[in-house]
């Protein structure tokens, strides 16, 4: 993996930052386009995503809950109580 220095930028008041244009047309990142933001290291890296299929996000989910031990069921079981209260 190579890193290049595309460009310097600077974070708005709000966080914000702006991909420079020929950044963005280098890597093909169009407007409205949905990016991870990941850290490593103290670094802020963003990520194209790419479509996951649904089996793709089941054992994403499946990956964490087991390995964070998390009970699914009773979690579900806790949205739907939760949700028939707000009603």
């Amino acid at each position: 993996m190579t890193e290049e220095i595309e460009d310097i930028i600077k974070v708005s008041s709000k966080g914000q930052v702006v991909i420079p244009r020929e950044v963005r047309r280098k890597l093909g990142v169009k407007g409205g386009e949905k990016l991870l933001v990941l850290t490593r290291n103290g670094d802020i890296l963003l990520r194209k995503t790419k479509e996951l299929s649904l089996g793709d996000i089941a054992e994403k989910i499946e990956k964490v809950t087991s390995e964070k031990s998390i009970d699914v069921d009773k979690l579900v079981a806790e949205a739907v109580e939760w949700a028939r209260k707000s009603k």
